[in-house]
């Protein structure tokens, strides 16, 4: 069975990155904070110019705009950020773009010594909750077959399989090609075929012709002869997914409140305020 990890949102991905190796140090920071004093150098500088190429660098990503929620969660990441830059270089560690690979490594194992079990009771109600998550991916088999463009019938779809023929019968020279395609996505349909064509396939109902997908070797028919079912997998099947799932969003939670600590003890000044994302 192929593992099946929740869908993330943009909102909860930019709420995380590129602050993602840092937050891992959040627990050590916030233990040790109380012995490193930030003296008079409390105030931190936010270059407004590395938010708005951080938010073009999402937008370029996904192909579309962020929202002005979205924008704002990228800029708490980037404060988040700095912040525990700061700290790190307060505990006397020199920053640079190997070390935080290097103390998210030793922070994993500090961690790991304190990570949180769900009790069964905690794991069937998150479950229970996120059902919806744990439901395989949405696929389809398909017939298709590939009509030349040169057809006496044109774009129609050719009388013999409106009739029911079966396409591997059909006689004649409507037919240039025919293939079934199984366990067919969302994904592998785009990249056989097109967004448009994709969407279409999926809403199609079963044993139904639609189409035609038009390409340089003529008109492709398609019909769906198999659907997956949406329904979420049995909680013995994914309990070792769900568990982790669980653990995951504990953890998060408990790096999120410690970061917020260390922002309190910290003045956040924006330069460069001409510049808005």
């Amino acid at each position: 069975m192929t593992e099946h990890t929740p869908p993330v949102s943009l909102l909860t991905r930019v709420s995380r990155e590129p602050t993602v190796h840092f937050a891992l140090l959040a627990a050590l920071l916030f233990a040790v904070t109380a012995f490193v004093g930030h003296g008079d150098d409390n105030v931190i500088e936010i270059d407004r110019d590395q938010i708005v190429l951080r938010i073009r660098q999402l937008e370029a990503e996904r192909g579309a705009p962020l929202s002005v929620a979205e924008r704002s969660l990228v800029e708490e990441a980037y404060i988040d950020e700095r912040v525990l830059v700061r700290e790190a270089k307060a505990l006397g560690l020199e920053v640079d773009a190997r070390v935080d690979d290097i103390l998210a490594q030793k922070m994993m194992h500090v961690l790991s010594a304190e990570v949180i079990q769900p009790t069964q009771a905690e794991l069937e109600a998150y479950y229970t909750e996120n059902r919806m998550w744990y439901i395989p991916q949405l696929s389809v088999t398909i017939d298709e077959v590939v009509v030349p463009e040169g057809s006496s019938q044109g774009r129609a779809l050719p009388t013999q399989l409106q009739e029911g023929v079966p396409p591997e019968e059909l006689v004649g020279d409507l037919l240039i090609g025919h293939r079934v395609m199984s366990e067919m996505t969302s994904e592998t349909l785009v990249q056989v075929f097109n967004d448009e064509t994709a969407a279409i396939v999926l809403e199609a109902e079963l044993g139904v012709w639609v189409g035609p997908h038009e390409t340089v070797r003529g008109y492709h028919w398609l019909r769906v002869t198999e659907r997956s079912e949406s329904t979420p997998l049995p909680l013995d099947v994914v309990k070792d997914v769900v568990r982790l799932d669980w653990i995951s969003e504990r953890e998060q939670g408990r790096l999120d409140e410690r970061i917020a600590e260390l922002r309190r003890g910290y003045s956040i000044e924006f330069t460069r305020e001409g510049v808005t994302p």
